[in-house]
């Protein structure tokens, strides 16, 4: 049995890649060069520092500082797993079918996706790779040792990590 689709009052096509079961978690500027943290939900950008104060869950409620108000999302994310399934669910409630009255309220917050400037949602300054799949560790070893050398005997026994640059992240 498919579980219902959650339901939300902002309109989206239902073939649309962020339905209100889907919060990403990005950062944005806005007209003042500032930039704020953001989700999205289907073709609106949702200013998460603009709501702050409605974010009320027992975790939430522990932070002195409004922790979307950021030019990124690394200390949302430091805060841990629980953070964001209690940001998550706050959201989809804030934003359901059901709340429709908050639509005024969250006016401000609620803007056209097209038309902001999305931006490096963290600050990354290196990190570690692993040939995750046979198909992945082929293909660089093929770049780098040719045909009949692309797969190291020991692949299949060990993880292969490798070094990357974070200059080789980029927003899409």
């Amino acid at each position: 049995m498919q579980a219902l689709a959650l339901k939300s009052w902002i309109e989206y096509d239902e073939n649309n890649h962020f339905p209100l079961e889907n919060i990403p978690f990005g950062c944005y500027q806005y007209d003042s060069g500032k930039i704020h943290c953001c989700t999205r939900i289907g073709d609106k950008l949702i200013d998460l520092a603009e709501i702050f104060s409605h974010f009320d869950g027992p975790l939430f409620k522990t932070l002195t500082e409004n922790i979307f108000d950021k030019d990124t999302l690394n200390d949302f994310a430091a805060l841990g797993k629980g953070f964001r399934i209690e940001a998550r669910e706050t959201i989809q409630k804030l934003f359901s079918e059901a709340n429709a009255a908050n639509k005024d309220a969250f006016a401000a917050a609620v803007k056209d996706v097209a038309a902001e400037s999305m931006t490096m949602p963290v600050f990354i300054r290196d990190y570690t790779d692993f040939y995750s799949s046979y198909n992945h560790a082929y293909n660089i070893g093929f770049m780098i040792r040719g045909k009949d050398n692309a797969i190291q005997p020991n692949w299949t026994r060990l993880p292969v990590g490798y070094h990357g640059r974070a200059s080789s992240i980029v927003i899409d």
